[in-house]
């Protein structure tokens, strides 16, 4: 049967204490640290055209690009370590620090693969040309396992969430779609960056069981309430 769990915790200090090549997948959405376009705009406040105050806005995300390298290569090597030999880790990204993040794991002794593009079928915000795309960096243990399926193309298209529970928050259907290739029936997900635990939700109704961690109280207990909500499972005592 599965099971979930959410951590409220930093992820690093979560992931250390994971047994080794434990978790089939780890699934996430890392702060992009993509405040400004210039290395010196990143920390300014109003960077970026934003629906909330900076205190309600996500820990970790004004970080300098050091600071997200040497992270993200941190929890690459915890990756390393708790994914099962060939196991995936695939981890949303924006177009500013998709280099940084595939150096950071990468150099983490995972094995990069081809990136994949998010389509959101209608445009965003622009300059110039529309942003309608997010990319997602796909990384395994070694060399990966074969995929549960073949019909999945490398731009998936899906529309994006609209005022949900979290400003990032990514839509279950494509969430769904990325583990439907990449987890074997019955395994275990992880999202050290769990925010209001779509990756969970997504997990669940795949059949799969959850592990997820979030630094922040608040969405640590909306992300809870939507993973009691999935009927057929229940949470790890």
């Amino acid at each position: 049967m599965s099971t979930w769990e959410l951590i409220q915790g930093e992820a690093l200090a979560v992931l250390r204490g994971m047994p080794d090549e434990s978790v089939d997948v780890i699934l996430t959405d890392p702060p992009f640290s993509s405040g400004g376009r210039r290395e010196s705009a990143r920390s300014l406040r109003k960077s970026m055209i934003r629906g909330t105050e900076d205190d309600a806005w996500i820990a970790g995300d004004a970080m300098s690009t050091n600071g997200f390298l040497w992270i993200m290569r941190e929890v690459g090597w915890q990756a390393r370590r708790v994914l099962k030999p060939g196991g995936h880790l695939l981890a949303f990204i924006d177009w500013r620090m998709a280099p940084t993040l595939s150096a950071a794991l990468e150099s983490a002794d995972l094995r990069q693969h081809p990136i994949l593009v998010w389509d959101k079928t209608y445009f965003g915000m622009g300059s110039m040309f529309r942003n309608q795309h997010e990319f997602i960096v796909h990384m395994t243990a070694g060399n990966p396992g074969a995929p549960q399926r073949r019909d999945v193309g490398n731009v998936i298209p899906c529309k994006p969430i609209r005022g949900g529970a979290h400003p990032t928050e990514k839509p279950v259907p494509l969430l769904r779609t990325l583990l439907s290739v990449v987890c074997p029936g019955g395994g275990t997900v992880v999202d050290p960056f769990a925010g209001s635990g779509a990756t969970g939700v997504a997990a669940l109704e795949e059949g799969h069981s959850f592990i997820g961690v979030e630094l922040s109280d608040y969405y640590a207990r909306v992300a809870r309430e939507r993973l009691a909500g999935v009927g057929g499972v229940q949470e790890e005592s």
